[in-house]
């Protein structure tokens, strides 16, 4: 049945207020239809029951062509089809004078065509309704030999049923067109509300796209941040290793014998240098458990105070340790500035050169 149903409002337009009065119009016929076949019984116990049915089968199979035309598309062509059969059951018993006060009250039934075009045709199409009904009333007045001025009481009820109609036409047009205005302006919402959410589509798309372009360049700067770091943490290593050698080359131990060692220095001391002789002497010490260490400081050009004091510190130092220190290569400059100073050296062997420190010590 839903099937059969979406079947027969299948509709061939895109337009939606085509779509909606045609739907209203399949509607409209379908209940007419419906109670034509109602009316079989009926007509067929009537005086003139040829006539009537035969009426009643015009009017349904013209109501089958009125939803024909409609489904093809036509949906003005089967509304007017569709009113027309309407109007007709109203006009034509009032031109066969079938009924003795069918000329008066008939007309009032008219006002039934412009109601149903207002709701299955377009606004316009309301004014050729009431004139089809006007020209059509008037007409058959005419076949029927009515005539409805001829008395003040005639006169009254067909000027009632004429203004009826127009009244009804006017109404029914303004309301019709403030139905239209106000669909345009929904369909003009909904269309505007459509493209707005198509554009938020594709800004959201847009979005999307930008974010995981940016999302894939944050993590490659990452990435290459990643790898800077780890390039940079390998060169400090290498750095600090660098430094460490350059360090123990500035104050090499050398071994001259199984117990004795050896620490040439070249160049000014300074404090860090100081400290990293304090610690590779007693390291090697440790290490090697030599009993002699010969510091050589012919290479120094400046022994002061805080080079005297350092020296001495190493001496004490590697003497808790159980070895001995001797200094070596001190020369006469040297030796003048350190009697200048007051530097007390009494505690530490000494020697010129470092031939006669090693000679001294066989002896």
């Amino acid at each position: 049945m839903h099937i059969l149903a979406t079947r027969l409002f299948q509709i061939r337009t895109t337009n939606e207020d085509d779509l909606r009065r045609g739907r209203i119009s399949i509607v409209a016929a379908l209940i007419m239809i419906g109670l034509a076949i109602l009316a079989l019984p009926i007509s067929a116990t009537s005086t003139n029951p040829v006539s009537s049915i035969a009426t009643l089968a015009i009017g349904i199979i013209a109501y089958l062509i009125s939803v024909i035309a409609i489904r093809a598309g036509f949906i003005n062509t089967g509304g007017l089809v569709l009113i027309s059969f309407v109007t007709l059951p109203i006009l034509i018993p009032i031109a066969l004078n079938t009924l003795s006060d069918g000329s008066v009250t008939l007309p009032f039934y008219l006002a039934l065509s412009l109601l149903a075009a207002g709701i299955i045709l377009r606004p316009p199409f309301i004014w050729i309704v009431l004139t089809v009904n006007l020209v059509g009333l008037f007409i058959v007045w005419n076949i029927a030999g009515y005539n409805p001025f001829t008395n003040t009481q005639t006169l009254s009820l067909s000027a009632a049923a004429l203004f009826l109609q127009v009244s009804t036409a006017v109404f029914t047009f303004i309301g019709g067109q403030i139905t239209d205005t106000i669909l345009r302006e929904a369909r003009q919402l909904r269309e505007e509300a459509r493209q707005s959410a198509a554009q938020l589509a594709t800004l959201n798309a847009t979005l999307e796209v930008q974010v995981s372009e940016r999302t894939a360049a944050l993590e490659q700067a990452i990435h290459e941040l990643e790898q800077r770091a780890a390039e940079q943490a390998r060169l400090l290593a290498e750095n600090e290793q660098q430094r460490q050698v350059i360090r123990e080359l500035s104050v090499p131990v050398l071994p001259v014998r199984e117990t004795a060692l050896v620490m040439p220095l070249v160049g000014a001391l300074d404090t860090a240098r100081l400290a990293d002789m304090q610690q590779q002497a007693l390291e090697q010490i440790a290490r090697t458990n030599a009993r002699d260490l010969f510091i050589d400081v012919t290479g120094v050009p400046v022994i002061d105070t805080q080079v005297a004091r350092g020296l001495i510190q190493v001496v004490e130092a590697a003497r808790l340790m159980g070895t001995r220190v001797t200094l070596v290569g001190i020369r006469p400059e040297v030796a003048q500035t350190l009697v200048t100073l007051g530097i007390d050296l009494h505690t530490i062997r000494t020697f010129s050169t470092l031939q006669a420190a090693l000679g001294g010590d066989r002896r």
